[in-house]
């Protein structure tokens, strides 16, 4: 009894052994029934694109897509055993490897994939840029020219694609043959040592970049010298001192931007300290002082911000030892001071600050400036301010100090 159900499990373990293999196979040859129609492997960019199977379906596939412009998922045109899928447009029209999934009843009937290449047949375009656009003389700086060689659908040309490009500075034309790497062909245009202009172009095949220029700037300015001129030496408060520079010029000769901004520094013999500004117009800063109204002396030396100095020179300026004159009115209210007199004996120029120093006991009450005006300048104390009945004097100008004695000052 044993025995018979020994042989009768094994038989129908044989059974279902068989029973599988039948299945598989079947299942295998129902693989086997579709075929991938489509064996090209590159396409050209802006050409239709068709991929096709054979076989047998039991409902309407879908193909699945994978592409660099996007994905999507494409309905196919069925004929008899044959089904066939259109890529759009926008797709076929850029290069890209792309990616195919058929899809039946959601489960994956087979994949692949296949290059879209770029479109030699069609004109070459240029893309170009330059940066920067401008840059120093000497000393490694460069400007770098980049180029991108496209078909007619923007896509970049193949690899090792062969781009002239071409630079010129004065008298000098100079051709490097570039191939693009990862879609590019560059090149760096180093700066000369000679300010001026480059202009750049490129080429490939037919197609012709516009020109491009680079502006190459002086370096920044080294030591320089300064000098001064004036009408006189006389310290009258009322000329001008103009200072200027050498021509300032970078390491290699070229005379610096203009627009370079000098700092004039200006030391009088009480120690102040004074500026005034320049900007070099073809290298040349020109500064400018007003005269002092008291005799000085300037020690004055100039700068570019951080980058570069100038000598130091001394101005000295002489006093005028003008000619005062001055009067009280009756009540001793009113002082008027004037006509003033210059080096020349000529009336000053309006605008002399003329002081008045009041004093009560010796003790200083207060101090009163005015501008001369056709070499006068007047004075008036308010009985409301100043109430004591004498006061001391003392009027300044132009280096120049009169004293007066005590006055009787009238209240009335």
């Amino acid at each position: 009894m044993k025995r018979k159900l020994h042989i009768i499990i094994i038989l129908v373990s044989i059974a279902l052994v068989l029973l599988s293999v039948t299945l598989l196979d079947k299942k295998s040859i129902t693989k086997n029934t579709l075929s991938y129609i489509t064996t090209q492997e590159n396409f050209v960019a802006g050409k239709p694109i068709a991929i096709e199977f054979k076989g047998s379906f039991e409902n309407k596939p879908q193909l699945y897509i994978i592409h660099s412009f996007g994905r999507t998922l494409l309905d196919g045109i069925l004929k008899k055993d044959i089904i066939q899928f259109n890529l759009p447009k926008n797709y076929y029209n850029k290069t890209s490897l792309v990616s195919w999934f058929l899809i039946e009843n959601n489960d994956e009937k087979a994949k692949g994939n296949f290059q879209i290449i770029p479109n030699d047949e069609t004109k070459t375009n240029l893309e170009s840029y330059l940066g920067p656009p401008s840059t120093l003389v000497g000393d490694g700086h460069f400007t770098m020219f980049v180029t991108i060689p496209t078909d007619n659908f923007d896509n970049p040309k193949f690899t090792n694609t062969e781009v002239a490009i071409k630079h010129q500075f004065l008298n000098t034309i100079a051709t490097d043959n570039e191939k693009t790497k990862d879609f590019i062909a560059w090149k760096n245009i180093y700066a000369p040592t000679k300010s001026g202009g480059v202009l750049i172009s490129a080429s490939c095949n037919e197609a012709i970049t516009k020109e491009f220029d680079a502006v190459i700037y002086p370096s920044i300015a080294t030591d320089f010298t300064i000098a001064y001129k004036r009408n006189h030496e006389f310290a009258d408060g009322n000329q001008i001192t103009r200072l200027t520079t050498s021509i300032l010029k970078d390491k290699f000769g070229n005379t610096v931007s203009d627009g370079t901004m000098v700092t004039f520094i200006i030391k009088n013999k009480e120690n102040v300290l004074l500026k005034t500004f320049g900007t070099t117009i073809e290298g040349i800063a020109t500064g400018q002082i007003l005269h002092p109204e008291k005799e000085n002396s300037y020690i004055v030396k100039a700068y570019v911000n951080g980058i570069s100095k100038s000598n130091s020179i001394q101005i000295n300026y002489k006093s005028i030892n003008p000619t005062i004159a001055y009067s009280f009115s009756k009540d001793n209210r009113t002082i008027s001071v004037g006509p003033i007199k210059s080096f020349m004996n000529q009336i000053v120029p309006d605008g002399i600050k003329v002081t008045l120093r009041i004093y009560h006991n010796d003790t200083l009450v207060e101090t009163i400036i005015e501008d001369s005006n056709r070499g006068k300048a007047t004075f008036y104390l308010s009985p409301e301010f100043y109430k004591e009945k004498k006061y001391s004097f003392e009027i300044e100008t132009l280096g120049k100090t009169i004293k007066k004695a005590e006055k009787n000052v009238s209240n009335k």
